[in-house]
């Protein structure tokens, strides 16, 4: 082989061998880090376009450097929970709040895990816990009302709608779900005041749907009001005549 075609084949063996580096995949754990804080943003990235298995051996990694890291564990009971596996999310939540019981994010996450493994009452328990941590805010009540509600404890959920309302005057939903909780009650006065501010918060903030449920609601309502018992279950269970 001559000079030139030596040199001629050592160029192309550089340029393929530089080719098939360039192709080779970014590894999940980038390499070199050691920070558990820029291992869980990068499982973070991981989590937000739904890689969550990388998420979880990033987060893995972050915590055989560091055990005891709490945004760590939290991020791994969203990743869990955003994956739908329920069980590990709830030992990860609890994790980071044995670690540090006033993370309200955490508990939260613990709260919300509860509820959609039909945990009500934990979920419950949760929930108050985080309203100590932020009493000023209605939508931890709100999400209290609704685990009270799955459960048809219609007095306590009543209370926090109440407490929603309280917090924020304006906040629709609340006034609309505590209407058909009135209406379930049977405290027809109370549910009309809550369907007729309904309406006029729909009508003051272009909320078509809202003033559309708000009047279904009021029809039904007037209708159900003047019924006996023996007449609403006629009208609401077959055969219907």
């Amino acid at each position: 082989m001559t000079k030139q075609r030596f040199q001629i084949f050592l160029l192309s063996f550089l340029l393929i061998l530089a080719g098939c580096e360039g192709n080779v995949e970014d590894p999940v754990i980038p390499p070199g880090v050691t920070d558990p804080e820029e291992l869980t943003q990068h499982a973070f990235q991981k989590q937000e376009i739904g890689a969550f298995e990388e998420a979880i051996e990033i987060l893995n990694k972050a915590l055989e450097i560091d055990p005891k890291f709490v945004p760590a564990h939290f991020r791994m009971g969203s990743v869990y929970e955003e994956w739908d596996q329920r069980k590990e999310a709830i030992a990860a939540y609890q994790q980071a709040l044995s670690l540090n019981p006033n993370h309200l994010a955490a508990r939260l996450g613990l709260a919300s895990a509860y509820g959609k493994s039909f945990k009500n009452e934990l979920a419950i328990l949760e929930y108050e816990k985080a309203a100590k941590l932020k009493p000023t805010d209605p939508e931890i009540h709100f999400k209290i009302a609704l685990e009270y509600w799955y459960l048809q404890k219609l007095p306590e959920t009543a209370e926090h709608y109440r407490k929603v309302i309280a917090m924020n005057p304006d906040h629709l939903q609340a006034h609309l779900n505590l209407a058909s909780v009135y209406e379930r009650m049977k405290e027809w006065d109370k549910s009309l005041k809550e369907i007729a501010i309904s309406l006029q918060l729909g009508k003051q903030t272009g909320n078509q749907q809202a003033v559309a449920i708000a009047e279904n609601k009021l029809l039904f309502l007037k209708g159900r009001m003047n019924l006996t018992e023996a007449e609403m279950e006629r009208r609401t269970k077959p055969p219907f005549h």
